[in-house]
């Protein structure tokens, strides 16, 4: 879509005044869950490098990367895609530099996304590539050196800073077909520092203050992977990528220790982009402070775990952020195949029967005992900027029952824990979400100068 002014045109002898144009460019964000995360350290890097290979791990990055291509987004969020550090596999507590793209992500861009997919039954897709990666350092797997989780031992997934068998499990990566032009991470900013936050504020009555010691709470990181703000060029804008994966709010116990962090890594991200006081407290890994300005253009995406109504989130997880006037929730993303998985024949329990939202907004296809098919996935411009199209990659059945092997578009997403299938799924239980986003041109100041006096000009006449 383009927005324009209707150009005016005044003859006044040899002098033309015409009001600029506003052009709006259509920018396509996607988020997406792709389960590129693997059982071992370095299994990933082997899988991408091995493409020609014939395991279900390899089959499945490559139905990933067809799912890429058929969404075909300009600017993509992958969570869980373990991370190296050049080749090596592992994460540390170093923020990454401007342009920095991890070995993996490298491989499957080569291997994978520019590589062409398909069948005769659903069409090829041609290659997709992407200019610019960005890969993030993740607290996933790092070793925080405490008890986190009170069971007398140290050590395991469970006692890292994020929840992760092995360093760099779980993280995350970005592709853009535009230039990244600035990025802060905020991998260590600490939890306690948050005002306000549940930590030590928890206002219910299993206080997280009483679950850890005053040396946890003290040393304790908020993002359990990252938060990443991404500056793009977006022709002669700048728009902010803002990158997150939350911790799920499950796997605790009474103290709800997942899910009172969930609620603050989403708050994180309200909080900086509201602009003035609320992000004042926000500091990053580069040495920088503050929230962004109340002018600045961004896009939040990620897999943040909480849906607006269903499932086991913190009371008002996501409402932090779909009620803020800053975003633009104008268009919520939806799919046919989400209102279809909701009652599919092979479902293995009736929660989606209870569940108060709308399957057609379901991003996540999880157990249908518990918790049902939940929304968790997220992309969410500013308020400044219109939504022109939106969708969740998650096409219908059109044999529901079959062996979902006949080459149709749906054997990319399939159907809940298939155990023939690596990860129980052709490629993830999450499903790619994209938004377009017009990012308008602003005038030069004197363009509106000149249409300014044009037009004060006319009313006089």
């Amino acid at each position: 879509m383009t927005i324009r002014f209707n150009s005016l045109l005044v003859g006044l002898g040899a002098c033309v005044i015409a009001a600029p144009a506003i052009s709006a460019d259509t920018v396509r964000f996607a988020t997406f869950n792709a389960s590129l995360n693997r059982n071992a350290s370095g299994d990933l890097l082997a899988d991408l490098a091995n493409p020609l290979g014939s395991s279900g791990s390899i089959r499945q990055a490559h139905n990933v990367a067809e799912i890429i291509q058929r969404i075909a987004p300009d600017v993509l969020l992958i969570n869980e895609f373990d991370l190296d550090l050049n080749g090596t596999p592992g994460a540390g507590s170093a923020p990454m530099p401007l342009g920095y793209s991890s070995t993996a992500a490298g491989l499957f861009q080569d291997n994978f996304l520019s590589a062409s997919h398909g069948n005769a039954v659903r069409g090829m897709t041609g290659g997709i590539d992407y200019a610019y990666r960005y890969t993030p350092n993740t607290n996933t797997g790092v070793a925080s050196g405490f008890d986190l989780n009170n069971d007398g031992m140290v050590g395991g997934g469970d006692d890292a800073f994020g929840f992760g068998s092995f360093a760099g499990q779980y993280g995350f990566t970005i592709y853009s077909r535009f230039e990244i032009v600035g990025v802060r991470s905020f991998q260590n900013f600490r939890w306690k520092d948050m005002p306000g936050n549940l930590l030590t504020n928890d206002p219910t009555a299993n206080k997280l203050s009483d679950f850890y010691s005053p040396d946890e709470v003290d040393a304790l990181r908020l993002s359990s992977k990252n938060h990443v703000d991404l500056t793009l060029k977006v022709g002669d804008q700048e728009v902010h990528f803002l990158t997150a994966h939350p911790t799920p709010p499950t796997f605790d116990g009474a103290e709800d220790r997942n899910g009172k962090r969930n609620h603050d890594e989403i708050r994180f991200w309200s909080d900086y982009v509201s602009g003035g006081a609320a992000g004042s407290y926000i500091y990053d890994d580069q040495g920088g402070s503050g929230g962004l300005s109340a002018s600045a253009k961004f896009v939040i995406a990620g897999d943040y775990n909480a849906d607006p109504l269903d499932g086991d989130a913190f009371a008002g997880a996501i409402g932090q952020l779909l009620g803020n006037p800053r975003v633009n929730t104008a268009m919520t993303p939806a799919s046919a195949g989400g209102v279809q998985a909701a009652t599919d024949p092979s479902n293995n329990g009736s929660a989606n029967q209870s569940q108060l939202g709308d399957p057609a907004n379901d991003t996540a296809d999880f157990s249908d005992s518990a918790p049902g098919n939940l929304r968790v996935d997220y992309v969410l411009p500013s308020a400044d900027m219109a939504i022109s199209g939106s969708g969740v990659f998650w096409p219908t059945d059109e044999v529901q029952g079959d062996s979902n092997d006949t080459g149709a578009l749906f054997d990319l997403v399939g159907t809940f824990r298939n155990q023939n299938l690596y990860a129980n799924f052709p490629s993830s239980d999450h499903k790619a979400v994209w938004v377009d986003v017009q990012v308008a041109a602003v005038p030069e100041p004197e363009s509106w100068a000149m249409t300014l006096a044009g037009l004060a000009l006319v009313g006089s006449l």
